[in-house]
């Protein structure tokens, strides 16, 4: 495998270790095809500032893609660089449709995570546990009502996540939201849905990074585990589905690799793009 000019990558059960780090052998590998002028770029769910340190603080990684493809900034200014955002107003219509079903949301605004304090409430209940738990507490503030982050002139939301505990709940709560059509929907697990604009696809991200340095879509290759990251496959030229990845990815996959657990990205990597 010769001349890829770009790697993107999904990080939670991809890339990142089961303490949601990155070790040693895979920042190696991954500096060294920076070094040879590779971009590498993380594409997450998650928020930037609740990516690990080594991403924000690595300056050679030019660009990150956070909350599924909402947002794509620039890792040396600091600068979002691109926004795709749902408007508040129809934030609040979905969130009021859902309550009834499933109130236990978590929205992206004005640079912070806001989650319902019902998520708090009946946790056990919800499956929302252990460290996952701890970290909420950590990295969210809790209201009672969208409306208090939401209402207000010119609000707009990178992300609308719930927690469901279910397949039941979840198949309940999808109706309601496939009626918000001019949305998208997509899962990072077996029991969560992210709503986002349309066009915030990790895609979407990357082929504006694509078309933004002059790459073309055969010079690229990603790597993921999950739903959300089928429009990043069908963007580069490869897309490779690291083992016990969803049904739906592996369909577009190039080749399933190996589990995360043993870093096998960064074994492909260095094996065969590096070799």
């Amino acid at each position: 495998m010769t001349n890829i000019k770009l790697i993107a990558s999904d990080l939670d059960h991809t890339l990142l270790n089961e303490q949601s780090g990155v070790n040693e052998f895979t920042k190696e590998v991954l500096n060294e095809a920076m070094d040879t002028g590779i971009l590498f770029v993380p594409c997450s769910a998650r928020t930037a500032n609740l990516l690990p340190k080594w991403f924000l603080e690595n300056k050679k990684i030019k660009y990150l893609v956070t909350s599924n493809g909402a947002v794509v900034m620039d890792n040396i200014t600091n600068e979002q660089i691109l926004i795709r955002a749902i408007h508040a107003e129809d934030a609040i219509k979905m969130l009021d449709a859902a309550k009834e079903i499933n109130p236990y949301w978590t929205i992206d605004c004005k640079g912070y995570l806001y989650s319902n304090r019902k998520i708090l409430v009946d946790h056990e209940k919800i499956g929302v546990t252990g460290d996952y738990y701890t970290d909420i507490q950590k990295t969210r503030i809790f209201i009672d009502d969208c409306r208090e982050v939401l209402e207000g002139e010119g609000n707009i939301v990178r992300k609308i996540h719930f927690v469901t505990h279910n397949q039941d709940e979840k198949n309940k709560l999808r109706e309601v939201l496939e009626q918000f059509n001019f949305l998208r929907i997509t899962s990072s697990h077996q029991f969560n849905f992210e709503i986002t604009d349309p066009h915030a696809t990790k895609g979407d991200a990357i082929a504006f990074i694509l078309e933004r340095e002059g790459i073309s879509k055969e010079d690229s290759i990603a790597f993921g585990d999950n739903d959300n990251d089928i429009e990043m496959f069908k963007t580069v030229g490869n897309g490779y589905a690291v083992e016990v990845s969803t049904p739906g990815l592996q369909e577009v996959a190039t080749k399933v690799i190996g589990s995360y657990k043993d870093e096998a990205l960064a074994h492909f990597v260095k094996e065969n793009v590096l070799k």
